[in-house]
C-alpha cells in the first residue's frame, strides 16, 4: 500500500511540478557560467591590457573619475587583483519616478585601472541573463511564481526520496542494478529504465539543489537555517535614513586612500576582489566587502567597516574566523550552483540541471502509455487478463 501510494503521488507531481522543475532546471543550467559569458561578450569594457606600470592608487582613481564625471556621485568601486580586470564603477542614478532613497539606483560602468578612463557599460547579454534569472527564481511571475517554484522544489526532494524507494532493486549490492540501464528493454519499460537510472546518477545533485534552493523560496526555511547556524543576519545599509544630506561626495580622495591602505593592512594576505561602498550621507561608514586571496569559493566574502572620517575600524568580519554554521550559510549559493566543488562541480551540476526536462518528458510519456494501455484493457472486445487465449 505504501508503494502504491508513493507511486500515485510521484506520477501526479511528476506531470505537474515536473514541468515547473524542467523550466527551473534548464534556466539554472543557463546561469551556470553567467559571469564568464558576460565577460566574454563584453570583453572590450570589462577587460584591459595589462600595463608595465602599476594601477592607479584608489585615491587617484577616485579623483580622476570625479573630474571626468562632475555632478555624478560615486556609490561604489569594485576592484580586482587581476591586472586584466577593469574597475567596476557604480554611479548614482535616480529614477524618473522621484527622488529619495527609494528612487536611488546604480548606473554600472567600467573604468581602466591604469588611466581612470571610463570604458562603458556591459550591456551585451545583460538583459538575457536578467530575464533568465527571473524565470529561474520565480517564473517571472512575482510572488505567485516564487511560491510555485518553492512548492516544486519541495516536490523535487519528494521525487528523490520516493523515487529511490520505488526503484530499489532486488540486487541492491550490485552497482550495475543501480547505475546501468537495461538497453534491451522496449516501450514503457525502456523509458522507466532510463528514467530511474539517470535519476540515480543525478540524485545527490538534486538533493543538494533542492535543500539549498529552499533558502530563497521560503523565509521560514532561511530564518531557521540562519538561527541554527548562528550566522549573523544580513546587514542592512547603515544609517541609510540618518545623517545630513550633502550635495557633494562626503569623502575626499585623501581619506579614501588612507582607508584603503588600512584595509590592505587589515586584510593581510591580499584579496581577489574588493567592493568599496562609499558613504552617501554624512556620518555613514565606509564598507569594503572582499574576497581574500585564499578564499575557498567565490562567495566566501569578508567585510570591513570603517569610520569614513577618522579611519577607525568599526567591525571586521573575516570569513575564515566564522563558525562552521555561518560558513555553511555563506556557502549556500556555491553549493547550489556546484561551484563549491570547483569547475568539475559546476559542470556536473549544470549537466544534472539540463536533465530535468528529460524526467518531465519521460514521465509524461510513461503516463500516456499507461493511460492508453488502460483504455485498451477497458474497451469492448478487449482480451481479459484471465482469458486463456490472451497471448
Amino acid at each position: 500500500m505504501l508503494r502504491q501510494a508513493l507511486f500515485q503521488v510521484h506520477w501526479i507531481l511528476g506531470i505537474t511540478a515536473g514541468v515547473v522543475l524542467s523550466v527551473v532546471g534548464f534556466t539554472g543550467a543557463m546561469l551556470t557560467f553567467e559571469d564568464e559569458l558576460l565577460r566574454g561578450l563584453n570583453r572590450e569594457v570589462m577587460e584591459v591590457a595589462p600595463q608595465a606600470q602599476e594601477a592607479l592608487s584608489l585615491g587617484d582613481l577616485f579623483t580622476r573619475l570625479q573630474q571626468a564625471n562632475p555632478g555624478q556621485r560615486i556609490l561604489a568601486l569594485g576592484l580586482s587583483s587581476d591586472p586584466r580586470a577593469a574597475v567596476r564603477v557604480s554611479f548614482e542614478r535616480r529614477d524618473k519616478a522621484g527622488a529619495g532613497e527609494r528612487g536611488r539606483r546604480a548606473d554600472i560602468r567600467f573604468a581602466d585601472p591604469y588611466s581612470g578612463a571610463l570604458l562603458g557599460a556591459a550591456h551585451r547579454g545583460e538583459k538575457f541573463f536578467q530575464v533568465t534569472r527571473q524565470v529561474h527564481r520565480y517564473l517571472a511571475a512575482g510572488e505567485v511564481g516564487k511560491q510555485i517554484v518553492g512548492a516544486a522544489t519541495l516536490a523535487l526532494l519528494f521525487f528523490c526520496v520516493s523515487g529511490l524507494y520505488l526503484r530499489w532493486p532486488a540486487r541492491a549490492r550490485d552497482w550495475r542494478a543501480w547505475l546501468k540501464p537495461n538497453l534491451g528493454a522496449s516501450g514503457r519499460q525502456f523509458l522507466w529504465q532510463l528514467h530511474a537510472v539517470i535519476a540515480t546518477w543525478a540524485l545527490l545533485f538534486y538533493l543538494l539543489a533542492g535543500f539549498t534552493g529552499l533558502y530563497w523560496s521560503y523565509d521560514w526555511y532561511r530564518d531557521a537555517l540562519v538561527s541554527w547556524s548562528g550566522a549573523p543576519r544580513p546587514a542592512q545599509p547603515a544609517n541609510r535614513e540618518s545623517g545630513e544630506v550633502v550635495k557633494d561626495q562626503p569623502l575626499s580622495a585623501a581619506m579614501l586612500e588612507r582607508d584603503w591602505q588600512l584595509f590592505q593592512r587589515e586584510s593581510g594576505g591580499g584579496f581577489r576582489t574588493a567592493t568599496v561602498t562609499l558613504p552617501s550621507r554624512a556620518g555613514q561608514p565606509l564598507e569594503i566587502r572582499y574576497l581574500a586571496a585564499d578564499a575557498p569559493h567565490e562567495r566566501a566574502f569578508s567585510s570591513l567597516r570603517m569610520d569614513a572620517q577618522t579611519g577607525a575600524v568599526l567591525r571586521h568580519d573575516r570569513y575564515a574566523e566564522r563558525g562552521s554554521g555561518a560558513r555553511l550559510v555563506g556557502s549556500i549559493f556555491p553549493l547550489h550552483s556546484g561551484s563549491y566543488f570547483g569547475l568539475p562541480g559546476q559542470v556536473l551540476m549544470m549537466a544534472a540541471s539540463l536533465t530535468m526536462p528529460f524526467f518531465a518528458i519521460t514521465g509524461w510519456l510513461m503516463y500516456l502509455k499507461r493511460r492508453a494501455r488502460k483504455r485498451r484493457a477497458l474497451s469492448p472486445g478487449s482480451i481479459s487478463p484471465a482469458d486463456p487465449e490472451r497471448a
